[in-house]
């Protein structure tokens, strides 16, 4: 199948080229001067795009491993880590050409992006443990999920059928569903190889996909790996408790996708099922449903969500055993506000083992500490569980055997990128970009001035990621706020202008050891960072947008 898209790529991307070249060159003089027809003919060529100029910062308390804070009761936190920051523009070229008569069409997607940084453009400047400037205040890291250099990717070529209830497309192409989607949040979208056909009899859709390869999107390369099984640029990657021989990532065989839906036209009600199974690591099983009393002035709405999965065929990432349940209720509070609280959980599981060779648990930190982490560094080696970030690991038993906790949702195509559709995911993070057990609320209100043209959005979430090990909290408010200029009119080349500005802030609970007479468990030194992540957390997003 791999070879078949790669063909229809070669064909689509030469199709497109002719198509321009044809429309570029002047026709013959006869066809020049027939007569107007008296109804227009659509134009089979669309052509769109969009330049992007954004900017990206993110103030951290703690950057590097082993920064020391100074810390007294009711003082600030002060450290000397290096913060982050990226300014990236972009250029994405889209065209599509639909051929007359028979519902097929063509299209392809060109993008490239340039922060205009000499000395820290490339990506092989950012490559895995590698920094572009001197890790010293004032100097600041680039954020590579933005990225810190440049894409130049030809990321959609593909070959589509839409007529008669049935809709077909093979090749690269952007990808929507829950688990597996477009992440359309920095510069460009993440894209997919493969095909992805559906069919849509009257309220009921039936949906099949192959996806065999995957480009992230701060990527200019279709991999295939995930972003839970290599190395990608900003992201968390393959965990260090899986061991890997050569360092480059472990690659799959992509996905199967399947989707039955309903949602009966004009309706009040909506509900799908899904199926995603990622080779060799993990099997995800997931629905959703929504009802909104649309006759009622409130609008008021319930919306459900949930499923379960588990680790298969090689179990590269591990052990993985989660469930998953949401609730969320909003509606109206005017033609212009509305207002939604949300819940999701995901249990935690553990399991009482004896530890592989090379591999230990401390009962101060509750971490697994890994053969490559212990000194002198030892041979590799897997303890093969689908392991929490910041949040309690393990406690060693006094009989011996180590309790491993576990249990969170691994999502292979959205991980770090909070961008999953659970309920309570904020701007920055969501439940299953820490991997772990959790109990989340979230409220938020959304403002919609009456020509459409602005957005608001607030919202305050709180995460409990405590086990029976070790608590932990975090919570996360955001402000994000989308204004749209001058109206888009039916013809012309102007499709939009809009500016984007979001904030996010997060605070942690057990994330600090400080100084004497606050909270230090045994064995750790006064200064040293514990679970959660950095004390202080802040980010920015910044975004100018023009459609054409």
């Amino acid at each position: 199948m791999l070879y078949l898209i790669t063909l229809v790529n070669i064909f689509g991307m030469l199709t497109f080229a002719s198509i321009l070249l044809a429309l570029a060159t002047p026709g013959p003089a006869a066809i020049a001067q027939a007569a107007a027809s008296a109804t227009p003919t659509p134009n089979p060529l669309t052509i769109s795009g969009f330049y992007r100029a954004y900017y990206f910062t993110r103030q951290n308390a703690s950057n590097n491993p082993g920064v020391q804070f100074n810390y007294s009761p009711g003082a600030k936190y002060n450290s000397n880590a290096v913060n982050q920051a990226t300014f990236n523009n972009a250029i994405d070229l889209h065209a599509d050409y639909h051929f007359a008569g028979g519902g097929f069409f063509i299209g392809g997607t060109y993008l490239y992006a340039n922060p205009f940084d000499d000395t820290c453009s490339t990506a092989l400047l950012h490559a895995k443990g590698r920094t572009c400037v001197t890790e010293k205040p004032p100097n600041t890291n680039p954020d590579d999920t933005v990225p810190g250099f440049i894409l130049n990717t030809f990321y959609e070529g593909y070959l589509g059928y839409s007529a008669h209830n049935v809709y077909a497309k093979v090749g690269d192409q952007l990808f929507n569903s829950p688990w597996a989607s477009p992440v359309d949040t920095r510069l460009k979208p993440a894209a997919f190889q493969g095909g992805d056909f559906a069919y849509t009899p009257g309220p009921w859709t039936y949906e099949f996909a192959r996806m065999l390869q995957f480009e992230p999107r701060n990527s200019s390369t279709f991999v295939s790996q995930t972003l839970i099984t290599g190395y990608p640029a900003g992201g968390t990657g393959l965990a260090s408790n899986i061991a890997n021989p050569g360092g480059g990532g472990i690659n799959t065989d992509g996905f199967y996708y399947g989707r039955i839906g309903y949602a009966p036209k004009g309706g009040d009600y909506s509900a799908n099922g899904y199926l995603w199974s990622v080779n060799d690591i993990v099997n995800i099983y997931w629905g959703d449903a929504k009802y909104t009393l649309q006759e009622n002035r409130w609008k008021p709405y319930v919306a459900l969500q949930g499923g379960w999965e588990s680790n298969t065929g090689a179990s590269y990432v591990g052990k993985i055993a989660s469930s998953m349940f949401g609730a969320q209720l909003g509606f109206n509070v005017t033609k212009t506000v509305v207002i939604a609280a949300s819940y999701d959980g995901v249990p935690w599981k553990y399991d009482n083992v004896v530890l592989p060779k090379g591999f230990s648990c401390s009962n101060s930190t509750f971490q697994i500490k890994t053969p490559t982490q212990q000194s002198p560094p030892q041979p590799g080696n897997t303890l093969g569980y689908f392991l929490p970030l910041n949040s309690g690991q393990c406690f060693t038993n006094p009989n011996g055997l180590t309790t491993v906790a576990y249990g969170g949702w691994a999502s292979p195509y959205t991980d770090n990128y909070a961008t999953n559709p659970v309920f309570t995911t904020s701007i920055s993070q969501g439940e299953p970009d820490r991997r772990a057990g959790v109990q989340s609320y979230r409220i938020a209100a959304t403002y919609t001035s009456q020509n459409g043209r602005g957005i608001f959005i607030a919202g305050d979430a709180w995460y409990n990621y405590g086990n029976t090990l070790v608590g932990q909290t975090t919570n996360e408010w955001n402000l994000d706020g989308t204004y749209r200029f001058m109206p888009v009119s039916k013809t012309g080349p102007y499709h939009g202008l809009q500016f984007r500005y979001r904030y996010a802030q997060r605070s942690y609970s057990n994330t600090y050891c400080g100084a004497a007479g606050s909270y230090c468990p045994t064995g750790l030194t006064s200064g040293a960072t514990f679970l959660g992540g950095q004390p202080l957390f802040k980010y920015n997003r910044a975004m100018l947008e023009y459609d054409f």
